[in-house]
């Protein structure tokens, strides 16, 4: 797997080289990244990123109260 290289920030650890996306953490070294893809914390997340998403746009502007309205059965057409 080709790794992207992440620009340089001295005030994360690791210079902000070692990034695991799915549990949004920095690493000090390559090392300690790998023993963490080992862990069930991580795993779990990368099981549920990869699993359905929980909510989608239309669930949101529905909750919202900003989609497509709702008035019910047509009762009578004209």
């Amino acid at each position: 797997m080709k790794e992207a290289t992440l620009p340089l920030d001295e005030d994360l650890p690791g210079m902000g080289q070692y990034y695991c996306l799915h549990c949004d953490r920095y690493f000090a070294n390559v090392s300690v990244r790998d023993e963490h893809f080992k862990t069930k914390r991580h795993k779990k997340r990368v099981k549920q990123m990869m699993g359905p998403a929980p909510h989608t746009q239309l669930d949101a502007d529905l909750a919202a109260g900003m989609g497509a309205p709702d008035n019910g059965l047509k009762l009578m057409s004209m």
